[in-house]
């Protein structure tokens, strides 16, 4: 993911330089960035879980367009999907990890995006023919099926994505103001891997850190009014060491 035009975002490099003077290694003379990046994007990742679940808006990517074909024949027992292995330029973004939402129009029309029932976890797609729209989606084996749909559909994706790891100093650590809280992760687990009696108090500060990411999180959904959907909606129904 590029990052272009701001200096909101450390890199790598600054979260390594932050875990070498914890160790007391500022001069990289064991920890260099080679050794440190596993444990710097075992942190990433950790935090990026943490603030999923409190469904930050960070996570969330909008507006994707894909195209689902027509189904050839009209069969109750038929289904399509969409999967990591769909043909470009329809497959899934790579960067997914699930969808939120699903709205569809007929393909190559300028109409308004009509909201999919999501039937995930309420028992499965219903067998019946297939119409002119899709109506249904369900996420299932890590991919998203449909009963499909007698013309070709337009889907728009909304989805909780992950961010790709670190590789070099250079990488973007797309978490604002998480340096603190992945430094004294990897310096957790650094420090462990060589039996340094600090990583047990690197691993509580690490913890302290990502809590106050994740109470900033929490207080902003808290400030973003929501208004409850009538039930007839169309939206249906450890440690680091």
């Amino acid at each position: 993911m590029p990052v272009v035009g701001t200096t909101a975002y450390n890199t790598a490099g600054q979260i390594t330089a932050l875990v070498r003077s914890l160790l007391n290694d500022a001069a990289g003379n064991l920890f260099t960035d080679a050794v440190l990046l596993p444990y710097v994007n075992a942190g990433y990742r950790k935090a990026q879980r943490t603030l999923a679940n409190v469904q930050s808006g960070s996570f969330l990517t909008d507006n994707v367009l894909l195209v689902l074909p027509a189904v050839t024949t009209v069969d109750a027992s038929a289904q399509v999907s969409i999967t990591d292995a769909t043909a470009p330029p329809n497959q899934l973004p790579p960067d997914m990890l699930v969808p939120v939402k699903l709205w569809e129009r007929p393909n190559l029309s300028s109409n308004d995006f009509v909201e999919m029932v999501d039937l995930t976890d309420h028992d499965g797609l219903p067998s019946e023919p297939q119409e002119q729209t899709l109506r249904f989606w369900e996420w299932r084996a890590d991919g998203i099926y449909f009963l499909g749909a007698t013309r070709d559909t337009q889907l728009r994706l909304r989805y909780q994505k992950s961010y790709p790891d670190l590789v070099d100093a250079t990488s973007p650590v797309l978490i604002r103001n998480a340096q603190e809280a992945l430094a004294y992760a990897a310096a957790a687990m650094a420090g462990a891997a060589r039996g340094a009696p600090q990583a047990e108090r690197w691993d509580v500060a690490a913890a302290d850190a990502l809590e106050d990411l994740l109470v900033r999180a929490t207080q902003r959904e808290q400030q973003t009014g929501r208004r409850r959907r009538p039930f007839s909606s169309r939206a249906g129904f450890a440690p680091l060491v």
